[in-house]
């Protein structure tokens, strides 16, 4: 019998008063605290289809937050342990920082730098670090309020989108 832990975590910062954000410190501490106890990394799929430890703990991140490759990589790198990183691609390379209900509050204040998403190359650039990058959605609704069509577009659209900036498998 296996123990498989699946961690979901969103941004890291030292400043950023969300919610769905938590600092460096504590990831660290969280991390370290199951590594210590037998956990071993992995990412989403592999903690799914086939947990490589009795202890196995992936590490994940959603949306696609530039936090996480700049402050969670180094972190998870420290303690030898890959993530997955599922991203909302129609944000992905651009330079506009994200935003939907929820997170929209944050647009023009101090903190709207934390909305800033990732790039294709930052993306690549985990995945050559051994992570894992998943499709989210392609913008982010509320995803039990659309109707079938549009859910069909946001999932078929992002993993399509995610598949095309990556050139590999999502």
């Amino acid at each position: 019998m296996s123990d498989t832990l699946v961690l979901c975590y969103h941004a890291v910062s030292e400043r950023w008063p969300a919610e769905l954000s938590l600092t460096p410190d504590r990831l660290e501490r969280q991390l370290a605290f199951l590594v210590a106890r037998g956990y071993r990394g992995a990412t989403f799929g592999e903690a799914v289809i086939s947990p490589p430890a009795a202890r196995t703990v992936a590490v994940t991140f959603d949306d696609g937050y530039r936090s996480v490759i700049e402050r969670a990589l180094p972190i998870l790198s420290s303690l030898g342990l890959p993530g997955t990183v599922f991203v909302a691609t129609s944000f992905i390379g651009t330079k506009a920082p994200m935003a939907w209900p929820g997170i929209d509050h944050w647009l023009g204040s101090p903190h709207e730098p934390e909305l800033t998403p990732m790039s294709w190359d930052d993306l690549a650039a985990l995945c050559d670090a051994g992570w894992e990058v998943g499709s989210h959605s392609r913008t982010h609704p509320r995803l039990t309020g659309v109707d079938d069509d549009t859910l069909a577009e946001e999932l078929r659209g992002s993993r399509a989108e995610c598949e095309a900036g990556l050139d590999r498998r999502c």
